[in-house]
């Protein structure tokens, strides 16, 4: 089995139609992707939560002033926090407003440390207790929590980093006789806290981009689902056109030529050539529509499926399989052997190709195996690049009723393709022989 690698060139213009089914003219839009989007609101939600984390440094530095006043500068104090206070109430005022116009985060991160070091070197020490330490000092711990909301790891690290190197500059600055020993253990336990911040802030960006990249998949999807009754529609014309209708056509000249003359051999031919439109037609339905598994079950719709796929495909089909009774996802396990032998048909040039399925342990397994050439990397993605949703397609459903598609290749050459679906039915211990 294999899958086309050529995708479509990429473009940004949709088709619409209007009611009456009569195309208006192409229109060009640009949208953001789903992984800009989610990214963006991610953002939001991160600025607002920092905003209101930086309230707490509001009130830890209000607190400091109110019960440990500085030793020094005392209004000039006063005056950076209640600047501060006035910028910090700004930013909850614009964030929840929902502006896009604020800065970085990072940058606002650089003003708080400005501020947060001035103080302490303005200050001069504070009045505190030897038994207390400043709650200046503690403000610096939530520069690496504020850092973390925002989608960077490199930028957490960096904050926490800039943090201590603040704190130590200010305390030289300030001139204080804290001790060195007690400079270290905060600021030991300053970088312990910025690197479970920085961890955070990888897992939540690893999140996020899953997030995306699942979205991304899913609009990719539906784009192309849009156009797939369309698709499919076409391809039943062509298939009418192309087979039964030419043979209809031909029945009715050989029908024409008889008329008003004694040539038997033209009535039988016309009589041949619409028993031979009949039954393409039937075929055509039957692999169209799942009301086959209503009359003749699943193994036999299978195996009238792989018959008609080897005779289009010019390739031996082996199928292996015990009879199956009806169970609620028959028609998904139907189309996956429709969807997975039309590959082959299609793609892998394949000279023999084998169905196989089994019941067992609460699962339906069907395999469906070729020696073509092969399955390329990442071919699920590439086929919906390229417009080809079949795959995609019967992948989420399959996913969704439970189950799973595995792809894999087939050494020395080919692919073995596997679904697997919940099997809710009688006779579940067995299958295949």
């Amino acid at each position: 089995m294999a899958y086309s690698n050529e995708p479509e060139p990429p473009t940004d213009r949709r088709e619409r139609f209007t009611p009456e089914g009569t195309q208006a003219p192409l229109v060009h839009e640009t949208e953001p992707s789903p992984a800009r989007t989610v990214a963006d609101a991610q953002d939001i939600k991160a600025l607002r939560s920092q905003t209101l984390v930086r309230l707490l440094i509001v009130a830890l530095l209000i607190a400091q002033l109110a019960l440990f006043p500085p030793l020094e500068n005392e209004n000039a104090c006063r005056a950076l926090v209640a600047g501060y206070t006035l910028w910090a109430a700004l930013l909850v005022w614009e964030a929840w407003r929902g502006r896009r116009s604020l800065p970085r985060s990072w940058k606002l991160l650089l003003v708080d440390l400005v501020v947060l070091g001035t103080l302490l070197a303005v200050a001069g020490g504070f009045d505190t207790p030897s038994a207390i330490r400043p709650l200046v000092d503690d403000a610096f711990f939530l520069i690496p929590v504020l850092a973390a909301f925002q989608p960077s790891p490199r930028v957490t690290a960096w904050m926490t980093v800039a943090s201590g190197l603040a704190y130590l500059l200010a305390v030289q600055g300030a001139g204080t006789d804290e001790g060195w020993g007690r400079t270290a253990l905060l600021l030991l336990s300053l970088l312990l806290l910025g690197g479970i911040c920085t961890v955070l802030t990888r897992v939540q960006q690893s999140r996020v981009r899953s997030v995306g990249a699942l979205l991304e998949r899913n609009r990719e999807l539906l784009g192309q689902a849009m156009s797939a009754e369309e698709r499919e529609r076409r391809s039943l014309a062509e298939a009418l056109h192309d087979e039964a209708l030419q043979d209809v056509l031909a029945a009715r000249q050989d029908v024409d030529e008889a008329r008003g003359s004694d040539r038997p051999e033209a009535l039988e031919r016309a009589d041949r050539t619409l028993k031979e439109a009949a039954r393409r037609m039937r075929s055509i339905v039957g692999e169209l529509h799942p009301v086959v598994l209503q009359r003749i079950g699943l193994s036999e719709a299978v195996q009238r499926l792989a018959d008609s796929a080897a005779q289009r495909g010019g390739f031996t089909v082996r199928v292996i399989g015990r009879p199956v009774p009806s169970f609620p996802l028959v028609s998904i396990a139907y189309a996956a052997a429709r969807e997975l032998l039309e590959n082959v048909v299609k793609h892998a040039e394949a000279s023999h190709v084998e169905v196989r399925w089994e019941v067992r342990e609460g699962f339906l397994r069907l395999l469906v195996a070729d020696d073509g050439r092969g399955l390329p990397a990442r071919a699920l993605d590439e086929s919906v690049r390229g417009g080809h949703i079949g795959l995609a397609s019967l992948q989420v459903r399959i996913e969704t009723a439970g189950g799973r598609l595995l792809l894999e290749p087939l050494l020395p050459n080919g692919t073995t393709a596997t679904v697997e679906l919940p099997f809710a039915g009688p006779g579940t211990s067995s299958g295949s022989d």
